[in-house]
């Protein structure tokens, strides 16, 4: 499985950097305290739309019933929505895996079509009966806006 995290967003207070928002703090806590982190600082250009992808992930696997984690739900998304990589094999048949949506993969129109093709998805096939504003809604309340 694809070890592809979602960006932990912080903010400068003096010398100091803190979690921006609640689910930053629980990313960051899945780190081992007291051992050095290799950390590259950026500023970077709208974040949002990733994030809000992330948080949409977590608030699924929270509310599904089974062993599915947003790694697993990220990875089948980007199957069911075409992001994926064809490995051509000796037989001639095809297979894919994932792809990336990585900042260097995806421009930002890129990425909010396959956000809105993630919405769709989980909509009508994991979360029957809940609509796109709804679950938008709830994972903009888990980063705090």
């Amino acid at each position: 499985m694809s070890k592809e995290r979602p960006p932990i967003l912080m903010q400068r207070r003096g010398a100091f950097l803190v979690p921006q928002a609640p689910i930053d703090g629980e990313m960051l806590e899945a780190f081992p305290a007291g051992k050095p982190l290799k950390v590259a600082v950026t500023q970077p250009r709208n974040i949002k739309p990733h994030r809000l992808y992330f948080a949409m992930l977590k608030l699924v696997a929270d509310n599904m019933q089974g062993p599915a984690t947003k790694e697993a739900l990220h990875e089948w998304i980007k199957l069911k929505t075409g992001v994926s990589v064809a490995i051509p094999l000796k037989s001639g048949k095809v297979d894919l895996v994932p792809g990336s949506i990585a900042f260097d993969k995806m421009d930002d129109d890129e990425f909010r079509a396959f956000l809105e093709s993630a919405k769709t998805l989980i909509v009508e096939h994991l979360i029957p009966g809940l609509s796109k504003p709804a679950l938008e809604a709830e994972a903009r309340a888990m980063l705090g806006e």
